[in-house]
């Protein structure tokens, strides 16, 4: 395993890496070999328009195997993307269900692509050493190496501590780059994009901090990378503005508290074509002190995945002045939590957890076209609770806080329907500290539309007001 430091890459000329990747002009694809210590051996072959992917690993220890596998190339105009399994894949299942298998066989797959950006899944035994296949736009203006304002690594291993970045910095991970080390970053101007991968996988829980951690970043763009087998939580923003992630894969669940995207103190976001696979929480917004507000907050068109806890959960920590202006349009939920804990339960899980504290304000956030595939196991759908919290890294909260003006449109739980209730819930903590004006409308279970009678509601709302369903 080699060991390169920045300044040494910065200074690689470009032409060097030109030979690590090929693009079939003929048919607009570009893929990127994996470095040879990477590269793996698994029970899946990957094909687009009959050209090989290499295929890399992420770890789910939890789960038979603990492994997953994904694979990613680049493409202009349609393509057909052929799977082979050496285990069967006649009753394998695509998803989102928008792709759809146009031939099949006991070992094999095919289903066509459009246009990128895309990512699917293949899940030949549930969460069992799945595939997921990633297809993205072709790069354009590609940085170059030896700018002073860039941080180049072109493909290969490279292992350092941590990279650094500052004002008007770009980082690139080139395709077929893996970095194992973390990103600290602070100032104006941050972009980092790539098509390669940063890997925790060196590290252990908790040893050196978050994946990557973006402070007091003003103007911060990520797109196109991938981020795998976090120690910690993965892409964190902490008192930051105007931010954009785009197109970006999170894969990870090699342990707990791997929270996918945090979001502390944290406004002016738009999350769009994300891939997130986490152990913990995927999106989480947080206050974590500096009393900025988390708001205006835009989440669209993603594929969210948790084995242990909340697919969004807004709240916990409240340090914030406020929480608002937050939606959520377009998310694809192939797996919840596999355990359920209810809501009474101090750690309860859910899809959707609305838990103000803190005193704080949480409104105006609004989820609409969210899909959820069930494999029988129950999980609360929403709960609307604010509470009193304690943290080993706060001052205990002595006052819940407030949940108003919220809305679920066009929800639908769709597979098998087992011991899946889907509980709504809604309570407040006292007068001053309750749930308000919270609108259902169009949402559906195993295609049928709840309404106010329906066994997904609790028997009882505390403290709660104007709750409507349509």
């Amino acid at each position: 395993m080699k060991k390169l430091t920045t300044k040494i890459l910065a200074a690689i000329p470009l032409f060097l890496f030109a030979t690590t990747f090929s693009i079939a002009q003929e048919n607009k694809i570009v893929t990127y070999p994996a470095p040879a210590t990477e590269k793996i051996n698994s029970s899946y072959t990957v094909l687009v328009n009959g050209k090989p992917l290499d295929i890399y690993k992420a770890l789910s220890p939890q789960f038979q195997g603990g492994e997953y596998y994904f694979a990613s190339f680049d493409f202009e105009g349609g393509v057909e993307v052929e799977i082979k399994s050496s285990k069967p894949l006649d009753k394998a299942e695509l998803f989102p269900a928008k792709f759809k298998a146009v031939k099949k066989s006991k070992n094999s797959l095919k289903f066509t692509v459009d246009k990128p950006p895309f990512n699917v899944s293949i899940l030949r035994e549930e969460r069992d050493m799945p595939l997921i296949v990633f297809g993205n736009p072709i790069e354009k203006n590609i940085p170059q190496a030896g700018d002073k304002n860039v941080v180049y690594f072109g493909a290969g291993v490279h292992t350092l501590p941590k990279i650094e970045l500052k004002d008007n910095q770009t980082l690139y991970l080139a395709g077929g780059a893996v970095v194992k080390s973390k990103i600290v970053a602070e100032g104006k101007n941050i972009t980092i994009r790539g098509r390669g991968i940063l890997s925790g996988d060196l590290s252990e829980r908790f040893v050196g901090g978050c994946l990557a951690h973006f402070k007091n970043c003003e103007n911060l763009s990520v797109e196109g990378v991938i981020f795998k087998d976090s120690p910690s939580w993965t892409f964190v923003t902490q008192n930051c503005k105007n931010v954009t992630v785009d197109n970006v894969k999170i894969c990870c669940s090699r342990m707990l508290n791997d929270d996918a995207i945090d979001l502390c103190n944290t406004s002016n976001v738009k999350i769009k074509n994300v891939f997130a696979r986490a152990q913990d929480d995927i999106i989480a917004i947080k206050g974590m002190g500096g009393n900025m507000p988390c708001e205006n907050i835009d989440i669209s068109d993603c594929v969210f995945w948790t084995d242990i806890a909340n697919i969004f959960r807004i709240g916990y920590e409240c340090e914030s002045e406020a929480m608002r202006n937050i939606k959520a349009k377009n998310i694809d939920i192939p797996f919840y939590a596999v355990n359920y804990r209810g809501p009474e339960e101090y750690w309860a899980k859910g899809i959707i957890w609305l838990q103000a504290s803190n005193n704080m304000p949480m409104h105006d956030i609004h989820f609409e076209n969210i899909s959820v595939r069930s494999n029988g196991n129950d999980m609360c759908m929403l709960l609307a609770n604010p509470r009193k919290i304690k943290t080993r890294f706060h001052s205990n909260q002595d006052k819940a806080g407030r949940v108003f003006d919220c809305s679920l449109k066009n929800i639908e739980v769709k597979g098998k329907r087992g011991k899946f209730k889907g509980l709504i819930y809604f309570k407040g903590d006292d007068e001053l500290h309750g749930v308000k004006n919270i609108r259902l409308e169009n949402i559906n279970y195993f295609g049928e539309k709840i309404g106010e009678d329906s066994k997904c509601f609790a028997d009882e709302k505390i403290f709660t007001d104007g709750i409507s369903i349509k």
